[in-house]
């Protein structure tokens, strides 16, 4: 059984890997690496995690012979339709939120509009409806921020596993 010293990609702490051993994981950090060997170059690559449900058999594993970098590649590609899909869900929860906020700030507007100039039997209401706008408005401010804000960090997570930033 010949072992071979390798750095993980992570931690660099040194491992010896079996150069029949293809998926490992490191004993120092627990991080997912790939033995890839191409181009005159050998070593190990970290795995991106992904929390959904990975499938069993994938492009890398066929007929036997195993491809580190199809392997690689496969991954990061999951990784990336997961991101796409959390930062469309964050993206339309911006939006709705985005347009429930422009919502209540015309409605507070009319409200005033309709303190100001409207007859004197609706004031009540008209304050209200101000008074509500002027509550909901930094709520719904901050959750358009704060959804905005998670969107933009799934892209930047996801940007680090694009395929043209690979090794």
């Amino acid at each position: 059984m010949a072992a071979d010293l390798h750095l993980c990609p992570c931690c660099a702490a040194h491992l010896r890997v079996d150069s029949r051993l293809h998926t490992m994981r490191c004993n120092n950090c627990e991080a997912e690496l790939v033995f890839i060997n191409e181009g005159g170059v050998r070593g190990l690559a970290f795995v991106p995690p992904y929390n959904g449900v990975i499938p069993y058999s994938h492009p890398a594993q066929r007929h036997g012979h195993f491809d580190g970098r199809a392997f690689l590649d496969f991954r990061r590609e999951l990784v990336m339709l997961d991101a796409r899909r959390r930062q469309r869900t964050w993206s339309r929860l911006f939006f709705g939120s985005a347009v429930l906020l422009a919502t209540v700030f015309v409605a507070g507007m009319a409200s005033v509009d309709q303190l100001v100039h409207g007859p004197k039997e609706n004031v009540e209401a008209a304050a209200s409806v101000f008074l509500t706008a002027v509550a909901t408005l930094p709520i719904f401010a901050y959750v358009s921020l704060y959804f905005q804000g998670r969107a933009r960090l799934v892209r930047e997570n996801a940007e680090r596993w694009r395929t043209d930033n690979a090794i």
